[in-house]
């Protein structure tokens, strides 16, 4: 069954009505944990950041919980990791300008601190907020990696308009900048460690291109090549990659230089320099985007993305799907209200 599932991980409601920016991870005790910010809208001043759980063994996510919900001010982009000690840290920011109005300094998204809490129980309760980075003008976006120097890196977009580069070298205690990645203005950095050691950018871009951009480091992410496009269209949006058990990479975004539509998936047999298997995912009416993607410890791929603000969704689905394997999901029409699906 190359597709296992596709559903919602929570319906609208009243508090609820709009969502966007979602993360995924799997927990050491195999729960499946998905957080994203939701409210009245992108910049609204209810926007809260909220965590749904699917336990382990469970065939539902359990409703929603508040993380961060400042009074008055929005909370924006956040990612979540485990460390290795089992504790569940949530990076994220909140906006303290103006919230409506162009672009730009004072506005919206230049607006956010830098944030973390942490979790000692897999994300029931958690601790009062830690400032990580006061300066306004960082914007989480993709998870964090592990790499194999037991050192923990994440990106941020950033105001100068080219992506900063964080780490942690004591589990996730304490984080300082390490990089900015130069070249074409960029942002949300998906970090990938190859086999040799060598770490990718897969870059949404923010300048004149409408490509994924690419930028490489051989120095554990303290320099970095300068930003160049990759032959792949996007949207300027937001995409996500992950390595796999057997060292190939997926990626997944809009595969399109002007929409948010459709979603797509590829794979990369060589570190990313190349793509030669690629399938759209979700297809039909609408935006869908902002993807998170993770590949559990049973080989499997699970997957979240924005369906047209209104619900985050939830995909289950092998590696061997996007080869050519199995059958393709239903366009999405605006009433599959039933995503729930199991394809063979």
């Amino acid at each position: 069954m190359p597709i296992l599932l596709w559903e919602a991980v929570s319906e609208p409601t009243q508090r609820f009505p709009s969502c966007h920016c979602s993360v995924i991870e799997e927990l050491a005790n195999g729960d499946i944990v998905v957080g994203y910010y939701a409210g009245e809208g992108e910049a609204r001043p209810d926007a809260a950041w909220v965590l749904a759980r699917r336990r382990d063994g469970e065939d539902a996510f359990d409703s929603l919980t508040i993380v961060a919900d400042t009074q008055g001010k929005p909370e924006g982009n956040g990612i979540l990791f485990q460390t290795d000690g089992g504790g569940l840290i949530v990076i994220y920011g909140t906006m303290h300008g103006r919230l409506d109005g162009p672009y730009g300094p004072g506005v919206r998204w230049v607006t956010c601190d830098l944030r973390i809490k942490r979790s000692e129980d897999n994300g029931q309760t958690w601790s009062s907020v830690e400032i990580i980075e006061p300066e306004l003008g960082h914007v989480p976006r993709c998870k964090p990696i592990r790499l194999d120097n037991r050192e923990i890196l994440f990106g941020t977009e950033h105001k100068s308009g080219y992506s900063k580069i964080w780490a942690s070298g004591d589990d996730g205690k304490t984080w300082e900048i390490v990089a900015s990645i130069p070249g074409e203005p960029n942002q949300h950095p998906s970090l990938i460690q190859r086999e040799d050691g060598t770490i990718v950018a897969l870059l949404r871009p923010s300048g004149k291109h409408a490509n994924v951009l690419k930028s490489i480091s051989t120095d554990y992410g303290r320099t970095w090549s300068p930003a160049k496009p990759t032959p792949l269209p996007c949207p300027h949006a937001a995409l996500d990659a992950v390595c796999l058990i057997d060292g190939r990479i997926v990626m997944v975004w809009n595969d399109h230089p002007g929409s948010r539509n459709p979603l797509t998936l590829a794979v990369s047999e060589d570190g990313g320099d190349t793509w030669p298997y690629k399938r759209p995912l979700v297809t039909g009416e609408g935006q869908f985007h902002y993807p998170a993607i993770i590949q559990t410890r049973d080989g499997l791929l699970h997957l979240t993305f924005t369906n047209n603000r209104r619900t985050i969704d939830y995909i289950v689905l092998t590696p061997d799907w996007i080869l050519g394997e199995g059958s393709d999901l239903p366009a999405w029409t605006g009433e599959n209200a039933d995503r729930r699906v199991v394809l063979t």
